[in-house]
């Protein structure tokens, strides 16, 4: 691990703003919906961000690294204090991949759903209780199914491929708004029960791209 630290870094005493960028042969993929994603975070959480102290940390440490690929971790503290690690991309585990539902569900208006920040108690608990599977599928206090611990849910029925909507309390991931600009995703409210019905699921994130999985076991009434 390799990592380059600003002078204020050390001053959030609470918890940090968080981004993790895909950064391949020196160039970001989707760098500036990162960028904004974390500027509209500062704003609703009250950090004080430069978003040209941000984007000059990033194109310095991107130029000393122009070959390879790379997942650059980002925090950001509420003094705007700015920490970049590296670390390699590995290989994807061979398939099939399979994911688990969590045994228990999210708080939909919980804010450290819709932020990506370092405070992530909701999410390592629930990876913790299967540690066996490629990632974990949350669901709500509604029954709706919301996103996987690190990265966006994308799954198949009746033909279209549909995304749970942000309401129901989740990141809005880059690749996510990239995939709904572009018309290849829609949003809709999903409720556990899709599982049943759906041809394919798919984990999706900027550093993994698509990447398609199944459930461990089967569906469960239970989940509701």
């Amino acid at each position: 691990m390799n990592y380059l630290r600003s002078p204020q870094a050390d001053a959030d005493q609470d918890f940090e703003l968080l981004e993790t960028l895909l950064l391949d042969e020196g160039a970001y993929l989707l760098f500036d919906r990162h960028l904004q994603r974390l500027l509209a975070s500062a704003r609703y959480l009250r950090f004080f961000v430069s978003a040209s102290a941000v984007t000059d940390a990033l194109r310095a440490y991107a130029q000393a690294l122009p070959h390879g690929r790379w997942r650059v971790r980002m925090r950001v503290s509420r003094v705007g204090g700015v920490l970049l690690e590296r670390y390699p991309v590995q290989p994807l585990p061979p398939p099939p991949l399979t994911v688990a539902l969590s045994r228990s569900p999210v708080v939909s208006d919980d804010i450290f759903l819709a932020h990506k920040t370092t405070h992530r108690a909701v999410y390592d608990s629930r990876r913790a209780d299967h540690p066996d599977v490629f990632d974990v599928l949350l669901w709500n206090e509604q029954g709706e199914l919301t996103e996987f611990t690190t990265g966006n849910l994308v799954v198949e029925l009746d033909g279209s491929r549909l995304t749970p909507a942000c309401a129901s309390g989740l990141l809005a991931g880059t690749l996510r708004a990239e995939l709904l600009d572009r018309g290849e995703i829609r949003e809709e409210t999903l409720p556990c029960t899709v599982l049943q019905r759906a041809s394919r699921l798919w984990f999706i994130n900027s550093v993994r791209g698509q990447v398609e999985v199944q459930i461990k076991g089967a569906y469960e009434d239970d989940y509701h």
